[in-house]
């Protein structure tokens, strides 16, 4: 199958249209006629990712996180990140990235992040764009209860998860975002939500949250997605019979703690 047919199948499985407005979904380097068998499924484009795909003789990476987000302004061999893209060039591997369109898709990152929660009900947030999600827990539990579990469904380590409100706060009612969703705590607030998780909470935020009364978990947004490579291998497989998506191996988590 030729790339430029793949990327056709790609956006029909889920749709870049379904992408927010400032994002840059969807074909990123393309060789349209260079056929392709196997595809690489990342979070990231990152070297390592890169020379993955090379090993595994993949032609094509599949990215949850765009490669370009701007406009190239030079092109510099002294950066790393024109290194890679030189790498990709040379290699002829095309990329494709399902982002904010993937994260509302049915099956995407957030209805993952729920079913990982075991949450029952799950519906849209209202006025989130499909982005946020809510749901209900099978028993009621205290707020620390909950970050213990989350931990434990999401396989994130406790170190690196912050909360914010009262660990006796009682959690039935969860919002769910994967990725940078913090700026639906308010929507979720007004949906009588006891909780949100999601990643990236910025200082402002989480002390607005206490004031409303909305709890926060922050799991990063590495953990909340981390398990796009594995999941989108298998939504996007399921789908395309003749093409074998394979995950990647490669731990791209950029923080690490003592």
């Amino acid at each position: 199958m030729e790339v430029k047919k793949l990327f056709t199948i790609l956006d029909k499985i889920v749709p870049e249209e379904a992408a927010a407005d400032w994002d840059h979904t969807g074909p990123q380097i393309v060789f349209p006629e260079d056929e392709v068998t196997r595809v690489l499924t990342t979070l990231e484009v990152i070297p390592p990712v890169v020379e993955e795909a090379i090993s595994k003789g993949c032609q094509v990476i599949l990215s949850h996180h765009p490669l370009f987000f701007r406009g190239i302004e030079n092109f510099d061999m002294g950066r790393g990140k024109d290194t890679m893209i030189f790498r990709l060039l040379s290699q002829r591997i095309s990329v494709y990235s399902a982002h904010t369109n993937y994260d509302v898709a049915p099956g995407g990152t957030t209805d993952f992040l729920t079913k990982q929660l075991s949450l029952s009900g799950v519906h849209v947030i209202s006025g989130s764009e499909g982005f946020a999600k809510v749901g209900m827990l099978s028993k009621e539990m205290l707020l620390r209860e909950f970050v213990e579990m989350v931990c434990k469904a999401t396989d994130t380590p406790v170190s690196q998860v912050r909360f914010v409100g009262n660990e006796n706060s009682r959690i039935s009612k969860v919002a769910v975002c994967a990725g940078s969703g913090s700026e639906f705590a308010f929507q979720a607030a007004e949906e009588g939500c006891d909780v949100l998780i999601t990643g990236d909470v910025k200082y402002h935020l989480a002390q607005d949250s206490i004031i409303t009364g909305i709890n926060l978990v922050d799991i990063g947004h590495y953990h909340s997605e981390k398990h796009f490579a594995t999941e989108a291998a298998v939504l996007y497989g399921r789908r395309e019979e003749n093409i074998k998506f394979i995950p990647s191996e490669i731990d791209i988590n950029p923080f690490s703690v003592l």
